[in-house]
């Protein structure tokens, strides 16, 4: 069992090294906003339930708290964190960040199509560790490096490893043992506490970050923002517990776009994925003789956004181009 004094420290030590990284202070605009939003939600395809990893495996760490054990994946939410690097940095919110690090392999004789194979897990730290620097975190590039190692996950995952009395053992490969300071295949019990531990840790700290940034963002429920030039208007979209999971932006055609991950599903609609990986709108049928107010309202027309669903109620673009709430 982990020591309890030591995990509260790590988790501690790991809640410091990516506190900054949930921080909306430096997207406080419209824009930027918008592409932290799309970070948060993890904004992408459209899916059925039951295929989310984050909320599969927030539900296998809280059964390994209780077991007070660690089955933790620690390759699996790296887009994440490099989305809110690459926002950091001043990039945008991109829908696959390891892209460009799939290799693709040639079709074999005889088939049509070759085969992609997808970035491993210690490709994509280093593209993080990358992305920290750049983006002057690097504490959160040595953190997840801290937590990963290589060798011992590819031995757990395709089960190549034996336990016998005190120790691991891997069957093929040998690892750098910080505790006796040479490469072997051999990972005494208490060391493998040590990594576990960590790793518990570090996941931790970023769920923790994680959901009490989504939940920060309750002061915009019911709250209408103006979007850009064609004057759309967004507002954000959250689930029974008032935890952010999506956005909508209303169009002065009557035109809406629309994103929401929950645990059920990803649905969404006029969407645009570009093809520099952004997320952008489809925005309906451009006016024919715009006129002042935007290209997508025809010149003597007044502008005319949809209804807010279930409800009577319009949003409306205001002069004093501020937010404003209505009585949803």
């Amino acid at each position: 069992m982990p020591n309890a004094d030591f995990l509260a420290q790590r988790q501690a030590h790991y809640v410091n090294v990516l506190n900054d990284l949930f921080d909306p202070t430096p997207h406080m605009n419209s824009i930027r906003i918008f592409e932290f939003v799309c970070a948060l939600v993890r904004a992408g395809g459209l899916e059925l339930g039951g295929f989310d990893p984050w909320y599969e495996s927030r539900s296998i760490i809280d059964d390994m708290r209780n077991l007070s054990q660690l089955d933790l994946p620690n390759d699996r939410f790296p887009d994440l964190m490099a989305n809110l690097l690459r926002l950091r940095s001043g990039e945008k919110y991109h829908l696959e960040p390891f892209h460009d690090l799939a290799q693709k392999r040639p079709p074999k004789k005889g088939h049509a199509f070759g085969k992609t194979i997808p970035p491993t897990p210690s490709q994509k730290i280093k593209r993080i560790s990358e992305l920290a620097k750049k983006a002057n975190m690097e504490p959160i590039g040595a953190a997840i490096e801290a937590t990963h190692d290589a060798v011992l996950r590819n031995a757990v995952y395709h089960s190549d490893y034996v336990i016998h009395d005190d120790s691991l053992i891997i069957r093929k490969g040998s690892r750098l043992s910080k505790k006796e300071g040479v490469y072997t295949p051999r990972i005494e019990l208490d060391e493998l506490e040590q990594v576990i531990t960590n790793a518990f840790a570090f996941f931790s700290a970023l769920f923790s970050l994680y959901e009490r940034c989504r939940r920060s963002f309750g002061d915009f429920k019911n709250l209408f923002l103006p979007y850009d030039g064609h004057k759309g208007i967004m507002q954000f979209l959250f689930d029974e517990d008032g935890v952010l999971i999506g956005f909508r932006v209303y169009w002065p055609n009557g035109t809406t776009g629309e994103y929401a991950r929950t645990k059920d599903a990803c649905t969404g609609h006029n969407l645009a994925f570009d093809s520099d990986g952004s997320i952008n709108f489809m925005v309906g049928l451009y006016a024919s003789k715009p006129g002042g107010f935007s290209p997508l309202v025809e010149d003597g027309v007044e502008p005319t956004y949809a209804n807010i669903p279930g409800t009577v109620l319009r949003p409306h673009w205001p002069a004093d181009l501020r937010s404003y709430k209505l009585p949803l």
